[in-house]
Formats: C-alpha cells, structure tokens, sequence
C-alpha cells in the first residue's frame, strides 16, 4: 500500500501539475501562489500519496486561527482534496483525510474546517460534522431608488486605504462566531489577494475610514463577499452604494452567505424595497480535535453532562449557529430528552449567534 507523507519542496511542480489536472488546466499559477506567497505554509502542510513514482493524491492544510463563539482557535483548514482521475475509486482520499485528522491532533490544532464540493456524507463517515452557513437573496424592484447617503463611498485605494480597513476588520469581527483572525501580514498574503481580500470601496467620515465593502457581480447579481462598517450612516452608504451600482448596471438581485437578520441585509431591503429570501450553505464541516476541551474554553461553565450530546449538535452549538433552546426539540428526536432547567441552562451556556465565514477566507 502506497505511503502518506509532506510533499518535498523538490516536488511543488509536480503537485500543482496535479492540482491543475484534477481541478483547473489554467491554474498553475494560482495554485503556486497558495504555497510560495503564503509564509505559514510548511512541507507537512500538504500530505501526498505517491504511486509508480509520481505523486496520484494529495490534500492541504492551512494554518489558520477562527472564532469558535467568541473564543480564538487553531483551525486547519483542509482544502485541495484532490486525486489524479486514473488514481480515483480506490480510497486515496479517504486514506489522506483520516492521516491528515491524526496530523491536526498531534501537531496542536484545535478543530479542522472545510467546504465540500462533493456530497457531505463522504465526510460524515469519517466523523466530521456540518454547521449550515445562513444566507441571503434579494430581488430588487425595477429601479431601486436609495436615496442620498450622507458620507462618500470612493473605490478602494490600497496605499491610502489598506491600513485603515485592516484594523477595521479586527474590530468589527473582534468575537464574532466563524470568521477568522486576520494579522496584518495575512492581508499581503498571496492566497489572500488571489481570492479577493480587498474590498472594492470604502466609505469615509471626514479623514477615517468608517467602513467598506467587498462584492462582485455575476449574471445579474450582485454578491456580497464581506462588510465592515462603524457607524449607522456608513452602513446606510454602503447599501446605497451597492443599490446605485445595481441599478447603474441592470442587476436585479444580492446576495451573499449573510444571515437575513445582518444589519447590512437589513439596510438593503429598508432602502430598496426588494423582496427578500432565505438561503443558505450547507457545506461547511467541522472536526473538533478535543471536543471536552473546547467546551471547557468556549463555556467553562458547562456542567458535565453537555459532553455526552451527540458531537455534530455540540459543534453547531459551539459555534452558534443553534442556541441550546433552539436544539431541544432535534434532542427529543433523537432520544435525549431535557428537562426545562437543562434547556434553560444550555440556552445560557450556549446562545444563537451570527455565524459568517467571510468569502474571501475560503480555501
């Protein structure tokens, strides 16, 4: 049986002829600026199985930090699940996934994270769990007609502009339940840059920077990637912003991977009028590393009996995205009846919050 072990510097040209292979003819540069412009990339960072002397299989961790709750933890990001297709239906990708979770374990992670582009079952069978991610749509009128912000909303500028949003961002995700921590340098990052971490424009009040925004447009929408704001005026500006350039451009609809409750979403419905729905992301897993321990960082008040849930309620409970109140009823399903004080203390110890993993942090 082939052998799982790190990639060999000697061997990056080889792995991103694979990569390009199995995902993306045209990618090569992009998959070189993954490794040789991301400096917390390590050779043990991506495992690889070789067969008749060249490399048939392979995955990557990123090293990164995610706010579990309120509370920071390690996060190795899987990504680049990928087999050569004459290498394929032989379980080479189960083998790296269930090497690469004893890896994150004995290397300190505290949970891996992924997005499946494949049926999530693949990776239930290996213990992992899902945590949905909310979403949003919204059908514009024919000419939505915002009105007049009060404050400027310019194109970003990186040299004038950078530093501000940075700091920014921290302040705006500081405690907010699945985003990641972002240190100034992971701004310049290659893998940064190549998917999109600077925002399209920016809203100023007097000389600071009061917020910005981050979106694309795509057949007829308009997708909002990330939002940053720090006042009620800047928030205004950037929903009328975007809805000018809706209608500048003929796009009916917004979207994002935003719960419908955000202040943005609900800035951009008040100022249009548009008719919003209801999405949602289904493919985000979770693999905690120590499950007791987590709970014991992210609710040090939680009595015992909490880790005895089944692991995949624990961990939408972990990050929020269900509050304890809102689980019950899925425990009296399943056979696990509570009674009203342990509702009422797993509600305490565990509320709902506003789960987003923000798109350019994808992998």
């Amino acid at each position: 049986m082939e052998s799982i072990r790190p990639v060999r510097e000697s061997e990056l040209d080889e792995l991103i002829d694979l990569l390009c292979t199995s995902h993306n003819p045209r990618g090569h540069e992009r998959y070189r600026g993954y490794i040789e412009g991301d400096p917390t990339w390590r050779p043990s960072h991506t495992q690889v199985i070789e067969a008749d002397g060249r490399l048939v299989s392979a995955l990557r961790i990123w090293d990164r930090s995610v706010h579990l709750g309120a509370t920071p933890v390690r996060m190795g990001g899987i990504g680049g699940v990928t087999t050569h297709p004459d290498h394929r239906r032989r379980g080479l990708a189960t083998r790296l996934m269930r090497h690469t979770a004893g890896h994150l374990r004995d290397d300190g992670y505290d949970l891996g994270l992924l997005f499946s582009a494949i049926p999530a079952r693949f990776y239930l069978r290996m213990g992992w769990s899902c945590v949905p991610l909310p979403g949003f749509r919204a059908e514009l009128p024919a000419s939505p007609n915002p009105g007049r912000p009060g404050l400027e909303v310019r194109p970003f500028d990186e040299g004038r502009d950078l530093e501000e949003t940075a700091a920014l961002y921290q302040r705006h995700n500081a405690g907010r339940s699945g985003t990641l921590l972002r240190p100034r340098p992971y701004w310049d990052y290659s893998p940064s840059r190549l998917r999109g971490v600077l925002p399209t424009a920016v809203v100023r009040d007097g000389a600071d920077l009061a917020g910005y925004i981050n979106r694309e447009t795509d057949e007829g929408s308009a997708w909002v990637n990330e939002i940053a704001w720090e006042s009620g005026p800047a928030l205004e500006a950037l929903a009328a912003h975007l809805l000018d350039e809706c209608r500048t451009a003929g796009l009916k609809r917004v979207e994002g991977e935003i719960p419908h409750g955000h202040p943005f979403v609900d800035a951009l419905v008040g100022a249009s009028g548009a008719d919003l729905h209801l999405t949602g992301e289904a493919s985000m897993m979770v693999l905690p590393m120590d499950l007791d321990d987590l709970i014991a960082r992210t609710a040090p008040e939680a009595e015992e009996w909490v880790r005895r849930l089944p692991h995949d309620l624990t961990c939408r409970l972990l990050f929020g995205e269900s509050s304890g109140r809102g689980l019950e009823p899925v425990l009296r399903g399943r056979g696990i009846p509570l009674g009203a004080q342990a509702v009422d203390q797993l509600q305490e110890w565990f509320p709902r919050r506003e789960v987003i993993f923000w798109g350019p942090d994808h992998f």
